[in-house]
């Protein structure tokens, strides 16, 4: 059976950390998806938040054109996702792990895994807290 998401941040931190992921959207093309993924998905036992972007593979390819993992070849991958996590546990105060993943290689990595959606509603520009579309 399917674990059911527990998000474990809390409130207000929770509204905090989706404002956070409706910035990286906006930042990076609107729509890819940012969610929360890891302990803090599912429990309010946690060490950090780990909060993932996920690219679609032409995307991701086109900002980290190594064909190798960007972890360990490409500094312009670990500038961006140390900045944004900096950047998160400044709004949010919870110590964000971000990472930015390549669609498939993720969706075969992480099969069954929980993840929330972050973002969806936290700003518009019109007020109403709804996406544009």
């Amino acid at each position: 059976m399917k674990p059911k998401p527990e998000i474990g941040v809390g409130q207000p931190a929770y509204f905090k950390l989706n404002a956070f992921a409706s910035w990286v959207d906006k930042a990076f093309g609107e729509g890819f998806g940012v969610y929360l993924v890891g302990s803090s998905a599912l429990s309010k036992q946690w060490r950090d938040v780990d909060v993932r972007l996920i690219l679609p593979d032409e995307d991701y390819d086109t900002l980290f054109p190594t064909g190798r993992s960007p972890v360990q070849a490409h500094p312009r991958y670990a500038l961006l996702c140390a900045a944004i996590s900096a950047l998160g546990k400044e709004l949010t105060g919870l110590p964000i792990d971000f990472q930015i993943d390549r669609q498939a290689d993720v969706n075969a990595q992480t099969k069954g895994q929980i993840r929330v959606a972050l973002g969806l509603w936290a700003i518009s520009s019109d007020g109403t807290g709804r996406r544009e579309k």
